[in-house]
């Protein structure tokens, strides 16, 4: 083969080289504008509905007023029954938010807008665990709470699976208050109660309310619920898309119960949500 045939195939596998470098420059720019259109329409198709003017129309507005006045019935109501607890404070979160129930694949579908009042009751007390909490559940029940029909939802029931499914729920001996015996963990549970009547047959999705009592001591932190984002001792808004706060008064569990443990040895955390609208149906994105 002479020189100027190996040139001309020099020359002819550069330039095939050329091309298929060209053509996959050309499929990865494809590539990525396809999945920039993709992105852009997701976020475009995902926008979530206006939340802002049902939370504030005057029925909203309205209702949001009497769960205001129920909680605070319901919670003063309730720390007046306990006088061996000491309240530390209570944190309040108002607000109306909807969610994609399709967040991955396909169109979004919001669900209905919902509006809740998150309120939550911190106290702090000492003495016979089991007594306290007995009395709590009496409480509670005179007061026209139910748990879901199996005793072991109630706080002394729940003390009493923990005792059985891992040791006396007791903390180790010397805790401030005590008057029991050295256990092998420090108490942290928690249980949910509702309205009675709402026990008995609620429809999901509609108005309703729930009660979760969590009791604690030291190193646990009682499971509170407070409509807000939890971090480190600096409660924050939830950034969720559609979410309008109406009230906001918030407390950090963490620093409570911090401060709640240099003088008393259980904390409980009292969370009262009262969901009092609901947008009638859901509105999915066209």
């Amino acid at each position: 083969m002479d020189h100027e045939t190996r040139e001309r195939g020099r020359a002819s596998g550069l330039a095939h080289g050329c091309g298929i470098a060209v053509l996959v420059a050309v499929c990865v720019v494809c590539a990525v504008v396809i999945i920039v259109i993709w992105q852009l329409h997701r976020a475009l198709d995902r926008t979530p509905p206006e939340v802002g003017p049902f939370a504030h129309s005057s029925a909203v507005r309205t209702a949001d007023a009497a769960a205001e006045r129920r909680s605070s019935a319901r919670l003063t109501k309730l720390t007046s029954a306990v006088p061996w607890a000491v309240p530390l404070g209570t944190s309040v979160a108002d607000s109306c938010s909807t969610e994609d129930r399709n967040p991955f694949m396909g169109r979004a579908n919001w669900a209905p807008i919902n509006c809740v009042r998150r309120s939550v009751l911190y106290l702090a007390f000492d003495g016979d665990i089991r007594t306290r909490l007995h009395h709590l559940d009496a409480v509670l029940a005179e007061q026209g709470w139910a748990s879901d029909g199996s005793s072991q939802r109630t706080l002394t029931g729940m003390a009493t699976w923990m005792s059985q499914a891992g040791g006396d729920p007791s903390p180790a001996e010397g805790r401030q208050g005590s008057t029991e015996p050295p256990g092998s963990r420090p108490i942290c549970l928690s249980t949910t109660f509702a309205p009675a009547a709402q026990a008995q047959g609620i429809q999901p999705g509609g108005p309703r309310v729930r009660l979760r009592v969590a009791v604690a001591e030291r190193p646990c932190t009682p499971r509170a619920e407070t409509g807000d984002t939890q971090i480190d001792d600096t409660p924050q808004k939830s950034t969720s898309p559609g979410t309008v706060y109406l009230a906001w008064h918030p407390l950090s569990t963490d620093a409570v119960s911090r401060s709640a443990y240099t003088q008393h040895r259980y904390v409980a955390a009292v969370s009262l949500a009262d969901t009092y609208a609901v947008e009638a149906t859901a509105t999915e994105t066209p």
